[in-house]
């Protein structure tokens, strides 16, 4: 389940997906810009630092991860379905009013969660042609949504019966 779909994580976009976790947690703005910048520049790197599309996979395969983690996985003929809604009265986000990074990272983690693997891999491929501010913009959202999803108080998944 989640993003690699059977393909396995590079370590050096693990261990720069954990390095801008690692920013984001020391509120370090500089040098994760700077960080976020050298991977979006050149997406297809040839100096031994990780592809964009590695990293940004690694980030949406953690989110993915920590989100089936928290609620559980659908069960048979289930399917988990993400939806936002507003910290003050509960009503839901637009989410075509969102940002398109925004709206790129909520889309893409809801195909994975709900197992369209099809459509994750697309919104993927997708991302990888954005202009460079918009790959950074998308990046840095995965990045912050990650965080989030990690210190937010999620319900305890349901107990679940086996026979």
């Amino acid at each position: 389940m989640g993003s690699n779909a059977g393909r396995p994580t590079s370590p050096p976009a693990a261990a720069l997906g954990g390095r801008l976790m690692q920013l984001v947690g020391d509120r370090d703005a500089a040098r994760f810009s700077r960080e976020i910048s050298e991977v979006c520049v050149e997406p297809h790197p040839t100096n031994g630092r990780p592809a964009y599309r590695d990293v940004l996979t690694w980030v949406v395969d953690a989110i993915v991860g920590v989100i089936i983690a928290r609620l559980g996985a659908a069960g048979p003929g289930e399917e988990l379905i993400l939806q936002l809604r507003f910290t003050d009265g509960g009503g839901y986000v637009d989410v075509e009013a969102l940002p398109a990074s925004e709206r790129w990272v909520l889309r893409t983690v809801s195909a994975f969660v709900a197992e369209d693997l099809t459509e994750g891999k697309r919104l993927l491929t997708a991302a990888e042609q954005f202009d460079i501010t918009l790959r950074a913009e998308t990046l840095a959202d995965a990045i912050i949504w990650l965080d989030f999803v990690l210190d937010v108080d999620l319900p305890d998944p349901p107990d679940i019966t086996t026979t």
